[in-house]
């Protein structure tokens, strides 16, 4: 079995699969921004078991087909479990991962009672580099996750304390990501929210746009333009193209 779960930051994917795997007997790796080789190190690290038979005389794989097969050699007598966390951290830094779990899935994996879940912050590559038909691992998932944000009525209960107006205002400055939600304090006024947890410098919130945009887009210079000047009162089209150019 072999699944993709993916959403915007912040959701929740890590600790739904956390939970998910709580009581299973697994692996769960978190991607790095490394280089590859050092990916590939720290990945063999969390991935050879003691008593794997391939422990006797491996420390780190030498290649990533080593590594991925080995998920047959986990220990336990059920189902074999692996979760990779922020999957695009590494597949970004090798462009040849996605073709290699293809070739081992359509070759191997497939027949073997493994789950083998990817996940993945980065939404734009996701969608387009594993989910696109023009990729190697199209067709091959057997389940797909998107996590959306909480919906009002859920997000709310973040805030028991507040009004049923400062709710709604709560809900639409954080929308309905717990990360978010867990920043406000609902012993404090709203002002005193966004004072203390957006619009300070070096609050979690303070660079979260810049930070996502970073994460989404490789070239961020027209987007920041772009929300400057609608941060600037133009929200007409032509009001931001103009500014855009005069910017």
């Amino acid at each position: 079995m072999y699944s993709i779960v993916y959403s915007r930051r912040r959701v929740g994917k890590t600790e739904t699969l956390r939970e998910f795997c709580k009581d299973k007997e697994h692996v769960f790796y978190s991607c790095r921004e490394c280089a590859d080789d050092e990916q590939l190190k720290s990945f063999s690290q969390r991935m050879i078991k003691p008593d794997m038979p391939i422990s006797k005389y491996v420390t780190t794989f030498k290649d990533w087909t080593q590594a991925f097969s080995a998920i047959s050699e986990l220990p336990g007598g059920g189902k074999k479990l692996l979760i990779i966390d922020e999957f695009p951290y590494m597949a970004k830094n090798n462009k040849s991962i996605p073709s290699i779990i293809q070739n081992l899935w359509d070759e191997k994996l497939k027949n073997e009672n493994i789950m083998f879940v990817l996940c993945g912050s980065a939404m734009s590559f996701i969608e387009n580099e594993v989910l696109a038909e023009k990729n190697p691992l199209y067709g091959r998932a057997t389940g797909i996750l998107k996590m959306l944000e909480m919906g009002f009525y859920d997000a709310i209960q973040f805030f028991p304390n507040y009004s049923h107006e400062d709710k709604i205002l709560a809900y639409s400055i954080l929308g309905g990501v717990p990360h978010y939600l867990k920043q406000f304090d609902d012993s404090e006024p709203i002002g005193r929210n966004i004072k203390n947890h957006i619009l300070t410098r070096g609050s979690i919130l303070y660079s979260e746009v810049e930070f996502l945009m970073r994460q989404e887009f490789r070239e961020t210079t027209l987007y920041n333009t772009i929300i400057e000047a609608v941060a600037l009162g133009n929200t007409k089209l032509n009001d931001i193209f103009r500014l855009w150019q005069y910017l």
